[in-house]
Order: C-alpha cells, then sequence, then structure tokens
C-alpha cells in the first residue's frame, strides 16, 4: 500500500505511543459527538421542557436499534481493509471501500424507510406514555431522514480508521458540531419547536459530515481513493464483511433490544424517570467514548497484526489497551462521585425530581462503567482476529442475557428505580469474563496454527 502520512504503521514498534496517537484522536472525536448530542438533551430540556427532553430519551433505543445492526457491518468493513492492508492486498483494498460506502447508503435506505413508516408500532413495543407520544414520533421520523448521511460518514471514518487515520474524522466533526449546535439554538429557541427541531439540526449536520467524508475518501492518494462512477458492491470483499459484520450488527441490535426491555420498564415510572434516565445516559456516554476508542483501537490493531501473522503484537496491543481503560476509569469514578448531581443538574436545574431519579442511574452506572470498557477492549481484539460470530454469540448471551434475567427475576422482586439498573455492571462483567477465555484459546489457536504452517514451508 501506498504510504500516506495520515497513517499509522502498527507493524513495527512500541505500541504504547501508536494505540493512544490512534484512540486519543477517536476519542476526541467521539467526545465531541456526544458533546454534541448534550447540547441537544440540554437544550431541548432547559427550552422545550420535560416532556420533549423525556421524547428525545425514550426514542434513543430505538434510533440505536436500526443504526447499530449497520454500523456493525461498519466495523465489518473496518477488520475487511485492516486486515487487506496487513497482508498487502493491494487489489482488494480498493473494492473494500467501494463496497463500504454502497452498503452505508443501501443500509441507510433501508431503516429510513422502516422507522418512518412504521413509527407507531416500533414507539409501541416500547411502551411510550401517551403525554409524551407526539414528541417522540416526531424525534424519530425526522432522525430517520438523517440515516443516509449518518452511515455514509461513519463507513467512510471506519476506512480511515482501518489504515491508522483518525485526525480528519475529529476535524469534520468539530464544524458539524457547532452547525449542529447553532442549528439547535436556531430551531428550538428562535422557530420554538421542540424535539423534532433537536432532529432536524442533527440531520442536517450529518449531511454535512457525510459530504466531507466523501470528498476525503475522492481525494486519498492510496489504495482507498473512492471514486462515485465506480460505486457498486463488489461480492468478495461484501460477503466477508456480512461474515464479520452482520454478528456485530445482530449483537449490538440485541444489544438495544435488551436496552428496549430496560426502557420499557423505566417508562412505568413516569416522565420524570424517563427524562432523568435519558440526562444520566447522556452523561455516562462521555465515559463510553474511552471504552469505544480502545475497542476501535483493538480491532484495526489486531486485525493488521493478524493479517500479518504477528501474533505476540496482538497480545500486546490487548495489554496497553486494558492498562489504558483502568486509568480512565479511575478517573471516571471521581467525576461519578464528586460531580454527580452537578452534571445532571444542568439537563433539567428547574426539576429535581428528575434530577433526582437522573442521579439514581448515574451513580450505578457511573462507579463501574471501567467493566465497560474491558469488556470492550477484548470485543475488539476477538473481531479483529475474524471470530465475530463467536463474539456475537457470547456477547448476547453475557450482555442481554443477564440484563433481561435481571428485569424478570430481581428487578421484579424488589422494584425499585436503583435495582433496575444493576443489570447494567453484572452483564459487563460477566460477558468480560466470557470474552477473556475465548480469547485465550482462539489466540493460543491460531499461534500453533502459524507455528505449524511456518515448520511446513
Amino acid at each position: 500500500m501506498a504510504v500516506n502520512r495520515n497513517s499509522i504503521d502498527m507493524l513495527h514498534g512500541s505500541l504504547w505511543g501508536k494505540i493512544i496517537k490512534f484512540s486519543i484522536f477517536y476519542m476526541m472525536t467521539a467526545f465531541l459527538q456526544h458533546l454534541y448530542s448534550a447540547a441537544d438533551v440540554i437544550i431541548v430540556g432547559r427550552y422545550a421542557g420535560e416532556k420533549a427532553l423525556a421524547g428525545v430519551g425514550t426514542c434513543t433505543v430505538l434510533v440505536k436499534l436500526w443504526l447499530n445492526f449497520i454500523l456493525g457491518l461498519s466495523a465489518g468493513s473496518t477488520i475487511v481493509m485492516g486486515q487487506a492492508i496487513g497482508s498487502g492486498q493491494r487489489d482488494k483494498i480498493s473494492h473494500a471501500a467501494h463496497t463500504a460506502i454502497g452498503v452505508a447508503i443501501c443500509g441507510g435506505i433501508l431503516i429510513s424507510f422502516v422507522c418512518i413508516f412504521f413509527a407507531n408500532p416500533l414507539l409501541g413495543l416500547i411502551d411510550v406514555p401517551e403525554d409524551v407520544f407526539d414528541e417522540a414520533k416526531d424525534y424519530l421520523v425526522v432522525s430517520a431522514m438523517g440515516y443516509i448521511p449518518s452511515l455514509v460518514y461513519n463507513f467512510g471514518a471506519g476506512l480511515l480508521r482501518a489504515k491508522g487515520d483518525t485526525k480528519r474524522a475529529l476535524y469534520i466533526v468539530t464544524a458539524s458540531g457547532l452547525i449542529n449546535v447553532l442549528l439547535n439554538l436556531f430551531f428550538v429557541c428562535v422557530c420554538k419547536m421542540t424535539a423534532g427541531g433537536v432532529a432536524l439540526a442533527t440531520v442536517l449536520s450529518q449531511v454535512f459530515t457525510a459530504v466531507c467524508i466523501l470528498y476525503i475518501l475522492c481525494h486519498e492518494e492510496d489504495e482507498t481513493r473512492l471514486s462515485l462512477r465506480k460505486l457498486r458492491i463488489h461480492k468478495e470483499p461484501f460477503l466477508k464483511m456480512l461474515r464479520l459484520g452482520i454478528p456485530s450488527g445482530i449483537q449490538s441490535s440485541v444489544y438495544s433490544l435488551s436496552n428496549m426491555v430496560v426502557q420499557s420498564s423505566v417508562n412505568t415510572f413516569g416522565s420524570a424517570a424517563i427524562a432523568g434516565a435519558a440526562a444520566s445516559t447522556s452523561i455516562t456516554d462521555f465515559y463510553n467514548v474511552v471504552g469505544s476508542g480502545m475497542y476501535q483501537s483493538a480491532i484495526v490493531f489486531t486485525s493488521q497484526n493478524f493479517g500479518a501473522k504477528k501474533f505476540d503484537r496482538i497480545k500486546q496491543t490487548v495489554r496497553v489497551c486494558f492498562t489504558y481503560v483502568i486509568l480512565f476509569w479511575i478517573a471516571e469514578i471521581a467525576i461519578t462521585h464528586f460531580f454527580g448531581k452537578t452534571l445532571i443538574s444542568l439537563y433539567a436545574p428547574n426539576d429535581p425530581e428528575v434530577v433526582m431519579m437522573g442521579l439514581k442511574k448515574f451513580r450505578i452506572n457511573g462507579y463501574f462503567y471501567g467493566l465497560a470498557g474491558v469488556m470492550n477492549v477484548m470485543s475488539g481484539a476477538l473481531r479483529g482476529m475474524g471470530a465475530s460470530f463467536m463474539n456475537m454469540v457470547t456477547s448476547i448471551a453475557g450482555v442481554c442475557g443477564i440484563r433481561i434475567l435481571w428485569v424478570l427475576t430481581a428487578f421484579r422482586a424488589i422494584g425499585t428505580f436503583e435495582s433496575l439498573y444493576w443489570c447494567y455492571p453484572l452483564s459487563w462483567l460477566g460477558t468480560f469474563t466470557l470474552h477473556f477465555c475465548m480469547f485465550l484459546v482462539l489466540f493460543q489457536k491460531h499461534k500453533k496454527k502459524n507455528a505449524i504452517e511456518g515448520q511446513g514451508m
């Protein structure tokens, strides 16, 4: 592959600096994305009221249900690209790039259609209260219009990440986020729109990100260069993306389904609980930035070194990512303990009930969010080694099985709002344990196989 000044050499040299260099730009990008999403929630909570905030919050699980499945294919495209780069297969790199963008467009069309034309039954699945139903529907339908540009951006950014380029995604998100915030203020404060106005601002900013990422890909200096005239879905990389990405997509979607079960239980506590939970989720999304950054690092560094058959660097990648997650976890615990109430109050400063309910969830999840980080590292390493199906099975069993079992048993027996949210740290711990055991077995299997093949040469 041709040398690109924005790429990182993942196959040689110390991993400590390279992983933090790769992940820090990704984390800054994700942080800004969450910051602008938090601005959406804060603006709608402060200027449109509790009902609008609840409408936005209760829709989040539905939006993620569809997006996560297609974004699972995005993870598949990143792995395919990373393995092609690691093995030096130049011809396959271009096919992977064009196929990824084609899949993004087709997937966006599909989920937009479903969310727009089946909004009522989808909201009915999670028992959205009548007093926030209209706000929730407006937010869901308008948000659906931005799925195509959102997926084009995410797939395109995934292609850049596969070769170690996370800087330019940060620049795009910085600009689009500022556009989003300004449009939020305009639609909500000037035009007096509520949840639908927040969604419209997000859609317009997503269009901006899609245009920017396509421009970058069309002007690359290496084999990842995109030609819009040549966009098509090539059979070989597409089938490999499906094999690697569908398990990830199914896993993410089932995560969302389990969260829908949790959200349905939250909805029984009323609009204040829904709004408080939405505020808490908005804050812990910032904590998730760390886990997501190390997850992406684990996928990309593992996939390239797996393609190059450098197994010792795979083990070192996991060790380095673990260390960084634990260091950030200490900071998350301190923030949760000392600034929890202050942060929740930003979303509903004049509603003590919303703050109280949000703080209950935030303290449980915030203290233990590092467990999600180490779980994500193991998940990324498994995917980078091509074990997407096995990773899907253990993730569904661990995350979804534990959450749903908890809701149906312990929560029903105890019945308190706080008891509901213990399902999250327990599911993270259980799934990490399963992933770790699987990684040890798979790593030794591939390392032994490679040694035997090397002796036979």
